[in-house]
């Protein structure tokens, strides 16, 4: 009987752990009580800058007709943004993927989802965690650029970036 009381006592006491507080930004989460408001301080500054410089630098990766290649312009981009990525192991991307309106819509997909996965594999090839990266398609669905002609379809062989914190929540609440 004494066995089955404390059982039930361990039972009730694992079940009743407090779930952490959400946090509400990005910047909250990765607060450290342990320094200084001046140390603090200039911390969220570095990361600041170093945030504003993902998000130059994420703009867009663009590529060539029916490809999912990442060119020497690309690769150059994406070596800052690793660096800073490993800096900051609290931040993670979503790479989405998108092609140009030849090709059917499931064609299309496909090239998105390997032109993001093309990201994403570059960045954890360099130091980037793949569990904090995401590859999304949008296939055709978004062009930057409507119309026809090369002039658009160059602009909508791309993939964007999306900055986001944990599971949910992006900073700025923007494609990048």
């Amino acid at each position: 009987m004494r066995l089955v009381l404390v059982l039930a006592l361990a039972f009730v006491v694992a079940c009743h752990k407090k779930a952490p507080e959400p946090s509400t930004s990005l910047f909250d989460a990765l607060s450290d009580p342990t320094l200084s408001a001046a140390d603090q301080a200039a911390r969220d500054a570095a990361r600041q800058e170093d945030v504003s410089r993902l998000v130059e630098n994420f703009k867009r990766v663009y590529f060539a007709t029916d490809s999912a290649i990442l060119d020497s312009s690309s690769r150059t981009a994406l070596t800052e943004n690793a660096a800073i990525l490993s800096k900051w192991p609290e931040i993670k991307v979503e790479v989405q993927g998108h092609a140009d309106e030849r090709g059917t819509t499931e064609y299309n997909l496909a090239l998105g989802q390997r032109r993001a996965g093309a990201v994403t594999s570059w960045l954890a090839g360099n130091g980037v965690g793949g569990s904090r990266l995401a590859a999304v398609s949008y296939g055709e669905e978004m062009p930057l650029t409507p119309g026809s002609g090369e002039t658009s379809w160059s602009q909508n062989r791309r993939a964007e970036f999306r900055i986001t914190w944990g599971a949910s929540g992006t900073l700025a609440g923007t494609a990048y």
